[in-house]
């Protein structure tokens, strides 16, 4: 039996579930390259509920860095992992160290200078369903600018 597998209906910008969220932002201002952040300043104090998402279950990301003016490493990018937590908000996942697991999410960066407002993104990523934190590492070879740097998520969902 045919069956349609098709996006979700949405509500906002062209048919995401929700408004895009910003997961981290003031956390990257001058992160150093090898160094992991936490959110802490989104959703509820770096915390995100399924709500925060709209349900979605799939998301793309986008990154946005500020000025880099020394050329990146070559093979550049920021991992990153979703901190779940099984008791609604209580515990999570180690907040200071990287998981000993596969990142859920890796930003490809380029190794070049980044001029200001530069956007990298990562599709299809797998939404936790827990509440969770956002942890990034910084795996450019350069510190990120100190200002105008964002993490962003955009929810959807497919209708089977």
């Amino acid at each position: 039996m045919p069956t349609d597998f098709l996006y979700a209906a949405g509500t906002s910008n062209s048919g995401l579930l929700g408004s895009v969220l910003t997961l981290q932002s003031t956390e990257l201002n001058s992160l150093a390259s090898g160094s992991l952040i936490v959110s802490s300043v989104g959703g509820a104090s770096g915390k995100f509920t399924n709500n925060d998402t709209a349900q979605g279950i799939f998301a793309d990301l986008f990154l946005t860095l500020g000025a880099i003016g020394t050329a990146l490493s070559a093979g550049a990018n920021v991992a990153g992992w979703f901190l779940d937590s099984p008791d609604s908000g209580t515990t999570y996942e180690s907040l200071t160290a990287q998981p000993a697991r596969p990142p859920d999410f890796i930003i490809p960066l380029p190794a070049t200078t980044i001029s200001g407002g530069t956007v990298f993104a990562a599709h299809g990523i797998v939404l936790s369903a827990l509440q969770f934190k956002v942890l990034v590492m910084n795996n450019s070879g350069q510190t990120f600018a100190s200002s105008a740097n964002t993490l962003k998520l955009a929810a959807s969902a497919i209708q089977y």
